[in-house]
């Protein structure tokens, strides 16, 4: 599974403390010279006073405004508004804050305040020639990972699909994880989150990109959040499940950041921009089916990944134990309610034609994939993530 030359680009400094956001973020505003700050969140984050603290937290030694105006799966048009906002002021440090919309946001924003044009000219790989405003971010979500990727992924609405920006200048100076901060989501965001980490861990695992080091946060990630979601979930207020959730999140972004996403994101995107499915769902009732599909590809791989999520593989053959992970996982799913199949999200299966064209020309999906992607291959599985044959 090793490319012939394995990379693994990590970001410069990881900070990590459970109720400690008042010692660590004044803590790192401090290692950068700056005086104007721009925090980057979005509207239902405000109405948690997350945002106001922080904004305290900093107000005594430095100007600070907030920019709340994200959408969820923001289009690459609420990003230039975000960075017209902050060019308007010459901010020298934005902090992001929240769950994967604001922080891509933020991380766009800060290459846009220094290099010309809009968002829609760095769509692609490494189109960013400059690098961009420093940047703290603060994932309140354990889903996205964004916090530690070099990716930035945005909605064309014209288009009705997204697509990403990938560049070195995207990573994060610093990342601050608080579990604390995820405590007040509400259930079905955090399994929506949750499974979009799972996803990542996944894919990055069995990804024809992947290396010793992808591998270790992968299946650490996949174990953290394999015994932690169900209470996540259930459960809010429980530290422990909130804490071991926030870490497999990171280290799913750890892990998909070198060695990349298939075909479970490959489809997601059109599936979002088409109908749209909240990322995280549509990543959540993908999964079972390409892992199916990709089982006879990497079939000792995928019974690593049911042992990481519990199952009893002693004594099975590698396919049998293979098969236990897309079991253990569809079981997860039904016990954080997630649904099932795609009519439950009001897709019709005459939209099977354009997700499948779409998801065929997201090569940083199709590439990875551990099995050869086809338009064909593509139908197969959205017409197993229907309940009923056609």
């Amino acid at each position: 599974m090793l490319q012939p030359t394995s990379v693994f680009q990590p970001m410069p400094r990881i900070v990590q403390g459970t109720s400690k956001l008042a010692q660590n973020l004044p803590a790192e505003v401090a290692r950068f010279n700056a005086s104007n700050i721009l925090i980057v969140t979005d509207p239902g984050l405000i109405k948690t006073g997350i945002p106001a603290m922080v904004s305290e937290l900093l107000s005594n030694e430095y100007q600070v405004s907030i920019y709340s105006d994200v959408e969820s799966d923001p289009s690459v048009e609420s990003v230039d508004q975000c960075a017209a906002y902050a060019k308007q002021h010459g901010f020298d440090l934005i902090v992001g804050l929240g769950g994967g919309s604001p922080i891509d946001t933020a991380k766009c924003t800060s290459i846009l305040v220094t290099n010309p044009g809009k968002t829609a000219d760095y769509l692609g790989i490494e189109k960013v020639p400059n690098p961009g405003l420093p940047k703290i971010l603060i994932p309140t979500t354990a889903g996205t990972g964004s916090e530690v990727t070099n990716v930035a992924v945005l909605s064309l609405k014209e288009a009705q699909t997204k697509k990403g920006i990938v560049s070195r200048y995207l990573m994060a100076d610093c990342a601050i994880l608080d579990a604390a901060l995820t405590t007040g989501l509400p259930g079905h965001i955090t399994a929506a989150t949750g499974m979009d980490a799972l996803t990542h861990a996944i894919e990055a695992y069995v990804s024809r990109f992947a290396q010793p080091l992808t591998d270790y946060f992968a299946l650490e990630a996949i174990r953290r959040l394999g015994r932690s979601l169900r209470t996540a979930v259930h459960y809010g207020q429980n530290l422990r499940a909130r804490e071991d959730a926030l870490v497999g999140s990171l280290y799913a972004g750890l892990a998909f950041g070198s060695a990349a996403t298939g075909m479970v994101h490959g489809l997601a995107m059109p599936l979002g921009g088409l109908y749209n499915i909240p990322h995280g769902i549509a990543n959540a009732v993908l999964l079972p089916h390409v892992m199916r599909f990709n089982l006879v590809a990497a079939t000792q791989r995928f019974a690593d990944i049911a042992q990481a999520l519990g199952e009893p593989v002693e004594g099975l053959s590698v396919r049998a134990a293979a098969e236990r992970a897309i079991a253990a996982v569809e079981s997860l799913s039904q016990d954080i309610g997630i649904p099932r199949y795609l009519e439950e999200l009001d897709v019709p299966r005459s939209g099977m034609d354009d997700i499948a064209r779409d998801g065929m020309t997201n090569s940083r999906q199709v590439q990875p994939n551990p099995r050869h992607v086809t338009y064909e291959g593509l139908i197969g599985i959205l017409e197993r993530a229907f309940r009923t044959p056609a």
